[in-house]
């Protein structure tokens, strides 16, 4: 059997757990709070300064991409690019041969 000053003892034990379990669970309660208020805070912060920057980016970006030729242009390009080759290797013949010639 357990004494009264046993009984007493383990009560007052066990009411000072309870008061400490609930201060330690207010305590968790006001910190997630505190940090769920800064994260808030943060994110705000962060999309004030990124965004911004990623649309101008984004801006940047769509230029470019508007001032780079399609593949239809380049394709006729090349073809252009490689009659030019063709002619000027025969015309640098022709001069070779006009050379010898004098």
């Amino acid at each position: 059997k357990i004494s009264a000053s046993e009984a007493r003892m383990t009560e007052k034990i066990s009411a000072s757990e309870a008061r400490m379990t609930e201060k330690i669970s207010a305590s968790e309660a006001r910190m997630t709070e505190k940090i769920s208020a800064s994260e808030a805070r943060m994110m705000a912060l962060m999309e004030a300064y990124f965004e911004p920057r990623f649309n101008l980016l984004g801006d940047q970006f769509q230029l470019l991409h508007e001032k780079i030729p399609q593949v239809e242009a380049l394709e006729s390009l090349d073809i252009r690019v490689s009659a030019l080759e063709v002619a000027v290797k025969q015309h640098t013949e022709e001069i070779k041969q006009l050379k010898k010639a004098q």
